[in-house]
């Protein structure tokens, strides 16, 4: 399993880091990656091990449902939390969040995707397609020269 989540995180990673490269065309993708990497290794690794194991008892779409509102809520508390405890001098606390917009939606963005691949391997098509790449890759290895 966590083979698994390492695999998803460090997907989330390189989806993340393309994208800020899209977005911003001066390579700030990459330096974002290096902050976003360890942020995912040490808070979301444990956030997506903690929600399987809240979401074992359910199965099919309703586990899928559950678990991604998990994701999505933890990466949400990620950055709303120390929000809350350093900046309620204010007392409107949706808008001291709102100051941090960018992180919010980064780290909302980035739970999500991290849901994303993992369900992805936990699929059966996932399955299906890398027995198919083990089949093809043991093919290019029989060839010989």
């Amino acid at each position: 399993m966590f083979i698994r989540k390492l695999v998803s995180a460090i997907g989330a990673t390189v989806v993340l880091v393309i994208l800020f490269s899209i977005l911003d065309q001066s390579g700030i993708g990459l330096f974002f990656g290096m902050y976003i990497l360890p942020i995912i290794l040490i808070y979301g690794i444990p956030s997506s091990i903690l929600s399987d194991f809240l979401t074992r008892r359910t199965d099919g779409v309703n586990r899928m449902a559950a678990a991604g509102f998990l994701h999505i809520l933890l990466g949400a508390l990620f950055v709303a939390v120390p929000t809350f405890i350093f900046d309620a001098s204010n007392g409107n606390w949706i808008n001291s969040v709102w100051n941090n917009s960018f992180f919010f939606f980064t780290a909302l963005v980035s739970s999500f995707i991290f849901w994303c691949f993992d369900e992805a391997i936990k699929s059966e098509w996932f399955g299906h397609l890398r027995g198919k790449c083990r089949g093809l890759l043991k093919r290019f290895g029989d060839m010989r020269v």
